[in-house]
Formats: C-alpha cells, sequence, structure tokens
C-alpha cells in the first residue's frame, strides 16, 4: 500500500513554528551585547527577563514543532496509513500531552536551572494525591488507550453495547477520546460514555470482519403451496430487493424451510444489508415479497380459525393457473386492452418454461422470434450502450410481469437488450404461431398491438430525447410499420 504525501497546509504549519523557534535562537545567541547599549539603570534585570521570556519562548515553540512532526508525519501519515484509517484522537492527544510536558520540566531545568530531583520528587507526591482524588479519570484514560491499541472498534465502526442489567445502545463510533466515546445512535443522538465503561461492555462490532451483516425475514405461507415453488418465488424477491440495499461484497440472499407450524409452513429470507440499511432493507424485501407473491395469485397464510365460512382449502400447483395467467397477461402495457376473451385464449394456449439461474434468454442483436412474460423469478437485462458521460448503463432487474422483446418481435427487428436469469424463473413464450392462432380467433387484435407498439415506442423515444433513427416517425406511421410486418409474417390470414 503506497503512503500518501504529506499535505501542502500542514508542512505550512510545520514551517511556522521552525521559523520563529530560529529566530528566537539567533536573538538569544546574538542578543548579549545587543542589550548592554540600552544604557538603563534595570539593563541586568531586563536581561534576565528577556532571558527568560526567549528561553521559554523556545522551548515552547520546539515543543510545538514536535508535537505538529508527531502528528502529521507519524500519526496522520505513517500511522494512518497502516492502519487504513485515521488515527485515533486519543493518541493524538497523550503524545501532546507528553511532549509538552517534557517541554515544562525543561524549562523548569534549563531556564530557571531548577533541581530537577526536587521537581520530580514533590510533583511525585502531589501525583499520589492527585491519583487517588482522579482514580476514575486516570481510569478512563487508560482504558481508553487500551481500545485504541486493542483496536477492537475503531471511528466508523457501527456497534451495539450491552452489559449486565443496562440499556442497549446501538450506533455509529464518531469519536475516542481520552475521557470519553461518542456513539450517534440510530435516534441520531450523540450517546457520550466513559471509557472505562465502555471497557467493561460487551460490544458487538457490525463493521468487523465485513461492512455488512445478517438478518432475516419469516414468511409464512400455506401448506398447499409446493415448497420449491415458494422457495422460487420468496428467493427472487430477496434478490431483486437487495439490490438497493446490500454492499457490492455482500452474499446474495437464501431462503430455507424454517418451521412447518398448524398455521402454515415458515419461510426464512436472509438478507445482508449495511447496519444502516438494516430497517430500509427489511422494508424493501418485504414489500417485494408481497408484490411477488400478488403476481403469482398467492398471499401469507392467515390462521385456519379466521377462515372464510365455507371457503375450501385448495391444493395450489406448481404453476399458476389460467386464471391468475390471463391476469398477468393483461398487466402488461402490450396486452392491457385485449378483450378477456383473447387473454384466457393466450393464458390457455402459452407454453411456460423453468429456467435456472445464469442462463441467457435472449442476446443484443438477435432477430426477435419471442417475446417472454416473466410469472415468477428474476432477470437482469444489460445493454452495451453508454449513459451520460459515457458512464456504463447499469443492468436492469425483471421480475414478476416484465414482457421480454414484445416491441421489436412485432417490428421484426433485433433485441436491443442481453437478459439473462438471475434465480430460477418461469416464464411464458409467445411465438409467432402462437401469436398466429390469436389473429386467427381475433383479426381485430393487429391493429391494437400495432397500435400499442406505436404508443410505447414513441413514448420511450420521448421520454430518453433521443432513439433509433429509424425510428423518428409519427405514431401513425409506426403504427402501419407495426401493421404491414403482422400482415407479411401472416399472410395466410388476410389482415385488414
Amino acid at each position: 500500500m503506497a503512503t500518501p504525501p504529506i499535505q501542502s497546509h500542514k508542512l505550512k504549519k510545520l514551517l511556522i513554528p521552525f521559523l520563529v523557534s530560529v529566530i528566537l535562537g539567533v536573538a538569544i545567541y546574538y542578543g548579549g551585547e545587543a542589550y548592554q547599549g540600552i544604557g538603563l539603570a534595570g539593563i541586568g534585570t531586563i536581561r534576565l527577563i528577556l532571558g527568560y521570556l526567549l528561553g521559554i519562548g523556545e522551548f515552547l515553540i520546539l515543543a510545538t514543532l514536535l508535537q505538529r512532526l508527531v502528528q502529521y508525519v507519524v500519526l496522520d501519515w505513517l500511522v494512518a496509513s497502516t492502519l487504513g484509517s485515521p488515527a485515533p484522537r486519543l493518541l493524538s492527544q497523550l503524545s501532546a500531552f507528553v511532549i509538552y510536558l517534557l517541554a515544562i520540566t525543561a524549562i523548569i531545568g534549563v531556564v530557571f536551572k531548577k533541581d530537577l530531583t526536587v521537581v520530580l520528587a514533590a510533583s511525585g507526591a502531589a501525583g499520589i494525591v492527585i491519583g487517588m482524588a482522579l482514580q476514575g479519570l486516570i481510569l478512563d484514560v487508560f482504558s481508553g488507550l487500551a481500545i485504541n491499541l486493542d483496536r477492537a472498534i475503531r471511528i466508523g465502526d457501527n456497534i451495539r453495547l450491552h452489559g449486565s442489567g443496562d440499556a442497549i445502545i446501538e450506533g455509529k463510533v464518531e469519536e475516542i477520546s481520552w475521557r470519553t466515546t461518542r456513539i450517534l445512535d440510530r435516534f441520531c443522538n450523540v450517546v457520550i460514555l466513559p471509557n472505562r465503561s465502555m471497557a467493561a461492555a460487551t460490544v458487538t462490532n457490525f463493521s468487523l470482519p465485513q461492512p455488512f451483516l445478517e438478518t432475516s425475514v419469516t414468511v409464512t405461507l400455506d401448506v398447499t403451496v409446493p415448497a420449491d415453488r415458494a422457495l422460487r418465488i420468496l428467493q427472487a424477491a430477496a434478490v431483486e430487493a437487495s439490490g438497493q440495499f446490500s454492499p457490492v461484497v455482500a452474499p446474495s440472499p437464501s431462503v430455507v424451510v424454517k418451521e412447518i407450524t398448524h398455521e402454515g409452513v415458515q419461510y426464512t429470507v436472509f438478507i445482508y444489508p449495511s447496519f444502516e440499511t438494516r430497517p430500509r432493507g427489511r422494508n424493501l424485501v418485504q414489500q417485494a415479497i408481497l408484490r411477488h407473491l400478488s403476481c403469482a395469485g398467492l398471499r401469507p397464510a392467515w390462521p385456519k380459525n379466521e377462515r372464510v365460512k365455507g371457503e375450501r382449502n385448495p391444493q395450489i400447483s406448481n404453476q399458476p393457473d389460467a386464471t391468475q395467467l390471463a391476469k398477468l397477461i393483461g398487466a402488461t402495457a402490450l396486452f392491457q386492452y385485449l378483450e378477456e376473451v383473447d387473454r384466457q385464449l393466450l393464458a390457455t394456449l402459452v407454453p411456460l418454461r423453468y429456467l435456472p439461474a445464469g442462463l441467457f434468454v435472449v442476446h443484443a442483436g438477435e432477430v426477435a422470434t419471442s417475446m417472454f412474460l416473466v410469472i415468477e423469478g428474476l432477470l437482469s437485462a444489460e445493454t452495451t450502450r453508454r449513459g451520460p458521460g459515457g458512464k456504463p448503463i447499469a443492468a436492469q432487474n425483471l421480475g414478476p410481469g416484465s414482457l421480454i422483446g414484445g416491441e421489436v418481435m412485432l417490428l421484426g427487428d433485433a433485441y436491443e437488450l442481453t437478459v439473462r436469469t438471475r434465480t430460477m424463473v418461469l416464464v411464458c413464450e409467445i411465438d409467432y404461431e402462437l401469436l398466429g392462432q390469436l389473429l386467427t380467433h381475433q383479426p381485430k387484435v393487429a391493429h391494437q398491438l400495432s397500435r400499442r407498439v406505436a404508443k410505447q415506442m414513441t413514448d420511450k423515444i420521448a421520454s430518453e430525447g433521443t432513439g433509433q433513427q429509424q425510428w423518428q416517425m409519427s405514431e401513425a406511421d409506426l403504427a402501419m410499420e407495426v401493421l404491414g410486418n403482422l400482415k407479411r409474417s401472416f399472410a395466410h390470414l388476410k389482415l385488414n
């Protein structure tokens, strides 16, 4: 790890005491004869006072220079680069205290020419009395020193303090001084603790060894929901939501069967947020779970004694029924204006496909021959295009209800995005053969689809501000282009 250079403003702060110490030293060395030229009666006293002042000033300036050298070179440069974080403030305070204490001792011994043995003996006796009176304060100082040397917690770490009979404190370490530790708790209050209390408490450090922690969300589903389907849906929901709060280095969410109860089967979803995003992460995951369950036609279990009278306990299959599938099809922008009978026809004809995680569904640039409706699971759509400033465009999550390749298939164009599965997914594939069966049953659907594609494409171009050059045309012309492609693809149907 390369050692960073010392900043220029710190060099200036070192230069000022250095120059002042040189000037005072020169004045002490050459000023003796100059004082005699004053010719005043009190020259001896003045010389003595000036000598004291110059000596005191020289030692204090040298102490300031040494303290800044220790601070900027040793602590802020060497120690900080070694630890990978700023040096603890306590070390800075203790080093300054020792340096100025030595400077005062030097002033007494050199400037005032006092016997240091007497001074040290007197200070030792006084130190015993002061130490007994301030033993709590001294304990805080040494506890703070032990905390910094042990490195169990660092400034910026998220911790929890819990001791016998004490209230639990959670928050971020803001400062460790010579007497106290300051913690910013989750309610944005600053909690100030004596260092001796910190040393005596049991500390959980959520920032070590990784900047994330494990937490869980429990969901209860009815026993009639197949376990593999439940795991697939919950996994996809957790993965989709985790991108908004989990650190990059965090593991992917996981789902396990926790317990079978009389209310249903309990599933535990494990997620890995940072300390600060725990509440938000749990909230986002539960929202995503509800959304994915709704798209699958499911809901969390409810107490059996609250079941509506006369309601049966249906056997749920490993995939949605035709009614739920028709509802999903009608929720897409492309098919939302289809009549219910046409949606039901598609739902009964469309084939369902299970795709494992990590599989490429479509590649950008391939001719679009099918569109895919996501029923359960999670996919990602990636593009090689660049955003503003040449920055890469992040992959887009495609969850239940997403329609892949609908517009470009009807336009006879190529896929714009590369899509692959992030979890195991269930999709339905609508190809030209299935679309032909729909148009055979209801030829007017061709006009509806043409208008919807034209509307979606023009809205997309307008929202982005730029678009593919070949689609820089009016909505009506674009609708005619789509209809013409459908007529060519299904010439035997004589679409008008």
